[in-house]
This record gives C-alpha cells, structure tokens and sequence, in this order.
C-alpha cells in the first residue's frame, strides 16, 4: 500500500472541495471554506487536515485552533458548526488523520481535541453527553408536506395562529443580516449568553452565496424572529435562530420553520436537520413535535494522558452564576463585551 501523506491545508482546494462533495456523511461545514471563512471572521487558525495517497486525496478533517483566557487550547472539528469529524475513503485514512491531529494538539500544548461527529470513532476518547440529531424528512409538494402533520395538530395549529396574527416570514441574505443580529443579540442578551461576532455570520454569507439564507418573521412591522439555514446536498441544516419572547404566544418560530420547509421543498431538499439536542430537554421535544427523527450524535474528546475529564460545562454552578450575571448587563454592554469572550465558544 502506498504511503499516506497528511498536510495541513494552506487555502482553498478544488480536489479537496470535490472529496468532501461526493464523501458519505459530509456536511457543509467539512468544505475548506467553512474553516478558511472562520479563519478570516475570527482569526481563529484553521488547520485543515488533508490526506493523499500519490497526490489523490483520500480523506480530510477539518480542524480549527482556538485559543481562550477562560477555556484554554483546544482543536475542534468543527469550530462554529454542529458538526465535523474526519471523512475518509477508507480506515487508514481515517487513522492517519486521527494520528496527525493528536500530534498537532501536542504540539500546540491543547488540553483537548474535540471531534463533532455522526459515527463514533473508535479510539479511546471521552464522550461526556448524550446527543441526537433531529432530522425531518421534506416532501417536493408543500401541500403534502403540510398533510404529514396530521397526527400533529398542535403544530397546524400554532402554525395557522401565527398567520391569523398577520405573521410574516421571507427569505433574503445581506440585505436581513442587520435585522437578524438585532433580534439574535437581543435574545442572547436574555439568555445570558455571549453573542457572536456579526463578522462571523457576515463572513458565512459570504462564502457560501448559493447555499445559506436568512430568514426573518415579522409582526406589525417589528421583527419577532430570525433563522439561519444552511442547504447542502439535499440537507437543509439550522444552526442559528432565535424570537423575540414578547411575540412568542403569537408563535412566530413555527411560522418561520414552515416557511422554511415550504422554500426548500420546492427546490429539492429531502431533509431538514433542526440541529443537536441533548435528550429528554424541552428543545428536543419541541423537535419530536414535528415528527423528526433522531439520528446519535458523537462529541467525543482526545485528552491528553492523565488529563481529568474536567472539561468546562456550561452546567457547571461557577458559569450558571456568569449566566446570571450577564443577564443582568445592558444589551449595548452584551453586545460590546459579548463578541470577545464568545469568538472562545465554538
């Protein structure tokens, strides 16, 4: 067998664009452009791993290095994304990919490695949360769409109480980005949360023109919700959206997902991922309304030897009490602050 040679990706690739388009389980985010886009917006390093045999490439894994006062060193697969994790043609590919990315956490002095994945890879790795996909198949005729929630009336029923209210949802790009960050900060205000940078969302349109909208719902004039999607290979995936909580009774966010599945059934989607959930929360059953389906999910570490799995959670009492701080802030303080300390959280 010939050698297989793993090197970190300098700038884009048309043989590694065409890998990943054609490899089984890709998602957009495993395009060099999704980790060069980040690279640009954030300036987070990329250290996009290729793997060739006699030039061809045999497999990749996308890798950004992020470096935090508060969390430390870490390489995640994929930074800013739900998922990642290495693509591969075939096991020594994979292994030799695995191989090259511990010896780049070394080196780097990172504290973990975490790998975003659908299949579990099997190495000796930490895997601290049970998590699941929540996948909804797409029908080319909206009206059938609309029928398959049938067993489901209180979703038609959320969704024909928005309308009745005068709720709007339209698609666009650039032209809704200001209007999306309002309402995305505000509600990331509410929740105690660090927002992103919008160089980051703007930097995600502009890199993928043919596959990212904006959609945005409106009541009376006001915007009450926003949503980013992502299309890629017949998947549509959903990884930023927020409402505003004032018009939630009106249910402005089943509104916004039915406009949602109605553009992209008529363009060929076969499938809507509503993103990761860990089981048994109320998102994840908010998602089962609708008839998804649940496909495992794998966010598993590399850690090095004798590390202790003390990996920073969310959870924990010492960020809850930030949580509960941060709420506390003035919204033009979150957004001054926020983009700083969430550029760490990807």
């Amino acid at each position: 067998m010939s050698e297989i040679e793993v090197s970190i990706l300098s700038g884009p690739d048309a043989a590694c664009d065409e890998f990943v388009r054609h490899a089984p389980g890709a998602k957009l985010c495993h395009l060099p452009t999704w980790s060069f886009a980040i690279q640009q917006s954030l300036g987070h390093r990329s250290c996009y791993l290729v793997a060739r045999v006699n030039g061809g490439v045999r497999g990749v894994l996308p890798l950004t290095y992020i470096r935090s006062l508060l969390f430390g060193r870490r390489l995640v697969s994929e930074a800013f994304a739900s998922y990642g994790g290495p693509l591969a043609a075939d096991d020594h590919a994979r292994d030799a990919l695995f191989d090259r990315a511990v010896k780049l956490a070394r080196e780097l002095g990172c504290r973990a490695i975490q790998f975003r994945g659908e299949r579990e890879l099997p190495y000796d790795l930490y895997h601290p949360q049970e998590k699941v996909s929540m996948r909804l198949p797409l029908m080319s005729d909206p009206e059938e769409m609309w029928k398959s929630f049938k067993s489901s009336t209180k979703v038609r029923n959320h969704i024909r109480k928005a309308e009745k209210a005068g709720v709007t949802a339209t698609p666009g790009r650039e032209e809704l980005l200001g209007e999306f960050y309002d309402v995305y900060t505000r509600r990331m205000a509410q929740l105690g949360t660090p927002c992103y940078p919008r160089r980051l969302f703007a930097a995600l349109l502009e890199a993928f023109p043919d596959n990212c909208q904006i959609f945005m719902a409106r009541m009376d004039g006001q915007t009450v919700g926003a949503r980013m999607v992502f299309c890629f290979r017949q998947m549509v995936e959903s990884i930023w959206g927020i409402t505003r909580t004032e018009y939630n009774h009106y249910s402005p966010n089943h509104l916004l997902y039915w406009k949602v599945f109605q553009h992209y059934c008529v363009r060929g989607a076969k499938w809507f991922d509503f993103g990761p959930s860990p089981v048994e929360t109320g998102s994840h059953e908010f998602k089962k309304q609708w008839g998804a389906i649940e496909v495992p999910l794998y966010y598993q570490y590399w850690l090095p030897e004798g590390a202790a799995h003390d990996l920073p959670a969310l959870s924990n009492q010492k960020y809850q009490r930030s949580v509960e701080l941060w709420k506390k802030l003035p919204l033009w303080l979150t957004r001054l602050l926020g983009p700083a300390i969430s550029r760490g959280l990807p």
